[in-house]
Parts: structure tokens; C-alpha cells; sequence
């Protein structure tokens, strides 16, 4: 009766080290097709519980196999990050009685090294341009500015860029490039 027991444990113990070894595999399938899964939803941005999850990109992208071209844009990074930002010059509040000619102080200030010019946009999606300046050399200021259409009485948000213009190879190219804002108050 002893040699029955022992032929039946051996077929027991095999079937139930087949089925974890089966377990195992599966196990391991669905975490690589999971972390597979992971990758290829990474390539977006995720909206999650922390905030968001940016991915690499991976259309249109090239890798640089050229060690001094990677040199080169090092290079020129560190030599843009080296040169002076935009000092800015201007007064936050302009005024106005008629709400297109306004009183206000707007300038380039002498602690920059580029020409630049003023354009104010009323809107913040930046599509209603109300006054775009000629360039200004450092040190130069507007004092008073009459804009292309009128704004309403009372207080308006305006954006401000102010725009360092670079000539290079005969050509104006932009420099840089800092936007703030600014009230305008045009009384009733």
C-alpha cells in the first residue's frame, strides 16, 4: 500500500510544480507586456493623481553622432547663457483721458547692449496689437504713446513685449525677447 501512496504523490508533486512554473511565466509575460504598455503611453503627456508625466519623444527626433556638432551646440548655449538678459525700463501704470493718447514711461534702458522696440497687445492671447513702437537705442524712452484704436474708460491689463533686435549678415533678427504687463488707466 506504501508503493501506491509514493506512485501517486510523484505525479501530484510534478503537476504542481508544472502549474508554478506556468504561474511564473505568465507572471513575467504580462509584466513585459505591461511595462511595454507603460512605455508607449509614456510618449504623451499623462494627466495623473501628481500632476503630469512627460515621455521622450520619439518622432523626429535624430541622435547626434557627431561629437563636435554636439560640441558646437554646447558651445553656443554657454555662450548665450554668458551674455546680459533684458534690463528693463518702464513705469507700470500709463494714463489717458481720451483712451488713446496715454502718459507713461517705456523705454530701453542704458544697461542694455541691443536696439528694441515696445509692442502692447490688449488681450493676453496676443492678437489685439494696440501700439507697436519703432526701435529705440539704449537710453531711449516713450513718454507719450497714442495706441490704433481706443480703450474703454476705466482700468485695462495690457501685455508688454519689449524686443532686443540683433543685426546679423546685414539682417534684423531677434535677440531677445521679456513680456510683462502693465495697467492703463484711461479716466471717465
Amino acid at each position: 500500500m506504501e508503493e501506491k501512496k509514493k506512485t501517486w504523490i510523484l505525479p501530484v508533486v510534478f503537476a504542481v510544480l508544472l502549474a508554478v512554473i506556468a504561474g511564473l511565466l505568465a507572471a513575467l509575460l504580462l509584466q513585459g507586456r505591461g511595462a511595454q504598455e507603460a512605455a508607449t503611453t509614456t510618449a504623451n503627456v499623462q494627466a495623473n493623481d501628481s500632476g503630469f508625466k512627460v515621455g521622450y519623444a520619439t518622432e523626429g527626433v535624430t541622435a547626434i553622432d557627431d561629437p563636435e556638432a554636439l560640441q558646437r551646440a554646447i558651445d553656443e548655449a554657454y555662450a548665450k547663457a554668458q551674455e546680459p538678459g533684458v534690463a528693463l525700463r518702464y513705469r507700470n501704470d500709463a494714463v489717458s483721458t481720451n483712451g488713446v493718447d496715454f502718459d507713461c514711461y517705456i523705454g530701453n534702458s542704458t544697461d542694455n547692449a541691443y536696439d528694441m522696440f515696445i509692442d502692447i497687445y490688449a488681450d493676453q492671447a496676443l492678437t489685439d496689437e494696440i501700439f507697436l513702437s519703432e526701435l529705440l537705442r539704449p537710453g531711449q524712452a516713450c513718454e507719450k504713446i497714442t495706441l490704433k484704436h481706443p480703450l474703454e474708460p476705466g482700468t485695462h491689463r495690457v501685455y508688454v513685449a519689449f524686443t532686443q533686435v540683433k543685426v546679423e549678415e546685414g539682417e534684423q533678427r531677434i535677440h531677445q525677447q521679456v513680456m510683462v504687463t502693465m495697467d492703463f488707466h484711461v479716466s471717465e
